[in-house]
């Protein structure tokens, strides 16, 4: 989406009502994410304007971006114990992306198997009494 500077004015009326929304847009060349927003001012002025999407990282401190790293890797990135394996096939894009993860944020014995397995076992604690509710449906 473009980024949009609101310098170019441009006024809509409607032929049932009376009043007159203004709607200000410019769009210029940017590579950044823009979130869309549309402000309405007492007078029934309607403002549309794009503003630059913040990433959660942009948001929150060091301190508290450390935390959620520790907290994934307890939940994720621990290495399970698995018996009675059998064999789960993903397509190689999405094994490479997880053992990218597993390479730079896992322990030395973690493997993208021990992180499968710990996606599925947090899934279906999260949705497990879900799950069974929709399986009586």
């Amino acid at each position: 989406m473009e980024r949009i500077i609101p310098t170019e004015v441009s006024t809509l009326t409607t032929p049932n009502e009376s009043s007159e929304r203004t709607v200000l847009t410019t769009p210029i060349q940017s590579t950044e994410q823009t979130v869309q927003t549309e402000i309405t001012q007492p007078t029934d002025t309607t403002v549309t304007a794009e503003q630059p999407a913040q990433n959660v990282s942009d948001r929150t401190g060091v301190k508290q971006q450390r935390a959620t790293l520790e907290e994934y890797r307890q939940t994720f990135l621990r290495v399970p114990k698995i018996e009675n394996r059998k064999p789960v096939f993903i397509s190689c894009e999405v094994r490479d992306r997880l053992e990218e993860i597993v390479r730079r944020l896992g322990g030395r014995r973690m493997s993208v198997s021990g992180l499968i397995e710990n996606l599925a076992r947090h899934h279906l604690e999260t949705y497990g009494d879900d799950i069974e509710r929709w399986r009586k449906l």
